[in-house]
């Protein structure tokens, strides 16, 4: 049970048992006229007194301030957490007492855990999970150097940490098969892209500049016309979710499809297309258009990709498989325009993207993809034991191991059940597992293909 915010001073069983202890002793040294009782007595209400006053001293100027150092971070990652004590209590001069810090942390978090008590205490957190996830309450507590008396102070600070999808990079091979390239980076080929210029002529004003007229076309046309810009025409991409709730899911299922999201989303980017990533009602969840930072050495282009990245990570953080079947709106088309490329991610229950009616996001698209997961394997038991483990800077390395064994069963996984490739209507449907990367999924289906 996470403790409210506020102090809370107890004896200890073992206080309590000292207090027991002392009355019996003197009460005996009462009724038996036993000095050494009276002696042992008085030596345990000592103890109590000095414990007491250790505890009340201690307790003295005893405050703390948390702050997050990263306040997002991928699934897998850890994220940083600065905790530290407020001026200079006497606990930190006299010894006092002795002390720890218990963070009541989500399962999300690693769960909850304890700090070694002292000035300053940088840790790390493990971000197992996508969304958002708050802190919680963390509580200062402090024993006597007898043990005899228990201090905790709660404090709520009401942080979070958002876990972000896990973005990698795919595969030219990956690229092609999900129709994202055509022989070749569409980024490299002559073709106009979004937010590119194209010359378009137009009737010749007195004005003009002379260097800017289009003979051609005034050959053609028999009066003199100008070459104009305007933007042209460029590739447009949809990237569905189904985030309809058909039963119990697997969050790990769900993480995984949206972090394949974004790594398409970055994909179609960094090669020109301009995408939009809705949801399995048709609503937007962000949309992305060609990074400018890849055509030249733009630093501004470059931070402003960083930043429509970031936005893009933030929105598909808080995407939530809640939506009802019934409230799926049909017969709606959701299509982007000029629909080229069309990607689905949802979740395999044994009827993929069953009742969504693919086709209305996909609009003219030619190239159509529907990848369906499935978990690898049972997971062990989500709950995390009450008891408290250790925190600190080493739960990075400790986090690290406990993944390379999970990648370990990953690729058991990966050679038991690889992906599966099928028709569905008019869409090619990739059906795998959490074990399976995007390069998996794609070339899996590409080998296969063309066997």
């Amino acid at each position: 049970m996470t403790p409210r915010p506020g102090t809370v001073l107890r004896p200890t069983a073992r206080g309590v048992v000292v207090a027991v202890l002392a009355v019996l002793c003197w009460v005996l040294s009462d009724l038996t006229r036993l000095l050494p009782a009276r002696y042992l007595a008085a030596a345990l209400l000592l103890a109590l007194l000095v414990g007491g006053i250790g505890i009340v001293l201690g307790s003295i100027g005893l405050r703390a301030r948390r702050q997050v150092i990263d306040d997002a971070a991928p699934v897998g990652a850890v994220a940083r957490v600065q905790l530290e004590l407020v001026g200079n209590p006497p606990l930190t001069v006299l010894p006092l007492a002795r002390g720890a810090v218990r963070e009541h942390l989500p399962g999300a978090l690693g769960g909850q855990g304890d700090l070694p008590l002292g000035r300053r205490m940088p840790h790390v957190l493990p971000v197992r999970h996508r969304g958002t996830h708050e802190l919680g309450p963390y509580s200062l507590l402090v024993r006597d150097l007898f043990g005899l008396f228990h201090l905790r102070r709660t404090s709520e600070d009401a942080l979070r940490i958002t876990g972000l999808p896990v973005l990698t990079e795919m595969a030219p091979a990956a690229e092609r098969a999900a129709g994202i390239t055509r022989d070749g980076a569409l980024g490299a080929m002559a073709v106009s892209g979004v937010g590119e210029i194209g010359p378009i002529a137009r009737p010749y004003a007195a004005g003009d500049d002379i260097r800017r007229i289009h003979w051609r076309a005034s050959a053609r046309t028999g009066q003199l016309m100008t070459r104009e810009d305007e933007p042209a025409a460029g590739l447009s991409a949809v990237i569905v979710l189904d985030t309809t709730r058909r039963g119990e899911t697997d969050p790990a299922v769900e993480d995984r499809l949206v972090s394949h999201a974004a790594t398409v989303l970055d994909s179609l980017g960094i090669n020109g297309w301009d995408v939009r990533i809705v949801d399995a009602s048709g609503d937007e969840i962000t949309r992305s258009g060609r990074r400018r930072g890849i055509p030249g050495p733009s630093l501004l282009g470059s931070e402003a990709d960083a930043v429509e990245q970031r936005a893009s990570l933030m929105a598909l953080a808080g995407v939530v498989f809640d939506d009802e079947a019934a409230r799926v709106r049909v017969g709606i088309d959701h299509a982007a325009g000029q629909t080229a490329l069309a990607i689905a991610f949802g979740v395999d229950h044994g009827d993929p993207f069953e009742g969504l009616q693919l086709d209305r996001f996909a609009g003219r698209a030619t190239h159509r993809t529907a990848i369906a997961l499935r978990p690898a394997y049972e997971e062990a038991d989500g709950e995390h034991p009450r008891r408290a483990r250790r925190i600190g800077p080493a739960d990075g390395d400790d986090f690290g191991r406990a993944h390379e064994e999970h990648a370990a069963q990953l690729a058991a996984a990966r050679e038991d059940a690889p992906p599966v490739r099928s028709r569905l209507g008019g869409w090619t449907l990739v059906r795998g597992t959490t074990a399976d990367s995007l390069d998996d999924l794609l070339t899996a289906a590409d080998a296969e293909e063309t066997a």
